[in-house]
C-alpha cells in the first residue's frame, strides 16, 4: 500500500512539473515571438527581407499596438510555440507530426483572418478615432484568433496516445478541431453582430439597439449555431452529432428570436433621440430572455444555453 501510494504521489509529481513547463514554454514562446516580430516588422531589412510588403509600411506607420502587428506577432508566435513545444511533446512520446499538421491548419486559419480583417476594417472605428488602435478593433482580431494561438501556446497540438487511454489519434484530433472551431465561431459571431451593429443605418439613430448588448446578444448564439453545425459534421460519435446538431438548432432559433428584438427596438430611432433608443435597447433582450422562461411558447424558440465543448481537446 505504501509503495502504490508512492507510485501515485511521483506520478502527480510528474505531471504537475510538465503541466508547469507547458505553461513557462507557452509564455517564453509568447515573449520570444513579440520580440521577433517587432524586429522583422521595424526592421526587415535585418533579415534580409524587402521593405516594400504593404504589412510592414503599415506597422511601421501606426501604433505597435495595430491591427497589423497583431497578426504579424500571431503568425510568428504559431511556429515558435511550435518549435518550443516539440521537446517536451518528445519527452511525453506525443505525436510530433499531427501536431505539427494541426499547426499549420492554424496558421492558414489566422493568415485568412488577416486578410479578412484588411478587407473589413473599414467597419471599425477610424484610424485617428478612438477605440480602434489597440481598441476595438485589435480586441475583435484576438477574440477571433486567441483560440488557435491558446492551443498551440499551450502545446495542446501535440496529443498522446497511452495503451490505458481508448481515445485515438484520430478521436482527440476530431475533438479538438470540434473544439477550436466552435469556439471561433462563436466569437466570430459575436463580432459580427458588434460590427454590423454599430455600422447599423435603418435608421442611423437606432444602431444602440443593435450595438450593445443587442450585437453581442445574437452574435454569440448565431456564430455558436454555425459553430455546432460545423463541429457536427467533424466529430465521428452519433450521440454527439446528435447533440450538437440539436444545439446548432436552438442556438439558430434563439439568434433569430434576439436579432428580431433588436430591430424592432432600433426603429425607434426613428421618432426618438439616441440616448432614448440606447436606454430602451439596452434592457430590452434580457426582458425577452426573462419572459421566455415564463412563456412556454416563446421558450421554444429563445433558449439560451451554454457553449459546451471538451476542455480536455483544448490542453
Amino acid at each position: 500500500m505504501t509503495a502504490a501510494a508512492g507510485g501515485g504521489t511521483a506520478g502527480k509529481t510528474s505531471t504537475e512539473r510538465a503541466k508547469v513547463a507547458r505553461i513557462a514554454t507557452g509564455i517564453t514562446a509568447g515573449i520570444a515571438s513579440l520580440a521577433l516580430a517587432l524586429l522583422l516588422t521595424s526592421s526587415p531589412e535585418r533579415f534580409g527581407l524587402s521593405t516594400s510588403p504593404e504589412l510592414f509600411e503599415r506597422v511601421r506607420a501606426e501604433d505597435p499596438a495595430s491591427e497589423a502587428f497583431i497578426f504579424a506577432w500571431a503568425l510568428i508566435a504559431l511556429p515558435v510555440a511550435g518549435l518550443l513545444h516539440t521537446p517536451l511533446a518528445l519527452a511525453r512520446r506525443a505525436r510530433i507530426g499531427a501536431g505539427w499538421a494541426l499547426i499549420a491548419g492554424y496558421w492558414l486559419y489566422v493568415a485568412l483572418m488577416a486578410a479578412v480583417a484588411w478587407r473589413v476594417r473599414d467597419f471599425f472605428p477610424a484610424t485617428d478615432a478612438p477605440g480602434k488602435n489597440g481598441g476595438l478593433f485589435g480586441a475583435a482580431i484576438l477574440m477571433v484568433i486567441g483560440t488557435p494561438l491558446f492551443v498551440v501556446g499551450s502545446g495542446g497540438v501535440f496529443r498522446e496516445v497511452r495503451r490505458d487511454n481508448d481515445s485515438t489519434l484520430s478521436l482527440q484530433i476530431r475533438d479538438q478541431l470540434t473544439a477550436v472551431t466552435v469556439l471561433c465561431c462563436t466569437f466570430i459571431g459575436a463580432v459580427t453582430g458588434l460590427t454590423s451593429g454599430f455600422n447599423f443605418s435603418f435608421p442611423h439613430d437606432g444602431f444602440p439597439a443593435m450595438f450593445l448588448p443587442g450585437g453581442i446578444l445574437w452574435g454569440l448564439p448565431a456564430g455558436a449555431a454555425l459553430g455546432m453545425r460545423a463541429g457536427a459534421l467533424l466529430t465521428s460519435s452519433a450521440d454527439s452529432r446528435r447533440r450538437m446538431t440539436d444545439d446548432a438548432r436552438s442556438f439558430a432559433r434563439t439568434a433569430m428570436a434576439l436579432l428580431a428584438c433588436c430591430l424592432c427596438v432600433s426603429q425607434l430611432g426613428w421618432l426618438l433621440p439616441v440616448w432614448a433608443v440606447a436606454l430602451l435597447g439596452l434592457p430590452a433582450p434580457f426582458a425577452l430572455l426573462a419572459l421566455s422562461t415564463r412563456h412556454e411558447g416563446l421558450g421554444q424558440w429563445l433558449e439560451w444555453r451554454q457553449i459546451e465543448v471538451r476542455k480536455e481537446a483544448l490542453y
